[in-house]
């Protein structure tokens, strides 16, 4: 074999090769495959937080009772409010303040009696 055919054999083999990357890389770009990735990440990070809090609870169960707790009466605030009669009349007014204006309505008042 001659210099020329070696060489044009190596080219004809790198191109193959170059083919052949271009079309894994065009299989993994896949936007199906993409997203499809994204979703099986996804779902085993989700698995493995709820597996991770399952075993905090199961190791610390009045801490997580504890906490639980909170959050529902943080929820529930205002209707345990209501319920124990807390946070004032809400229909009682109260008496309005005299203004800079009725003060001197009063002297004005004041005045055209003497």
């Amino acid at each position: 074999m001659n210099k020329l055919a070696l060489a044009e054999a190596r080219v004809k083999e790198a191109r193959a090769r170059l083919n052949h990357s271009l079309s894994e890389a065009q299989a993994r770009l896949d936007p199906a495959v993409i997203a499809q990735e994204a979703v099986e990440s996804a779902a085993g990070g989700a698995a493995k937080a709820i597996s991770s809090g399952v075993q905090s609870v199961r190791q610390r169960p009045f801490l997580a009772a504890a906490a639980a707790s909170a959050v529902g009466l943080l929820l529930a605030r205002k209707p345990i409010a209501r319920l124990f009669g807390a946070g004032g009349d809400k229909d009682a007014t109260t008496a309005a303040k005299p203004s800079l204006t009725d003060k001197r309505a009063s002297r004005a008042k004041k005045g055209r009696q003497q």
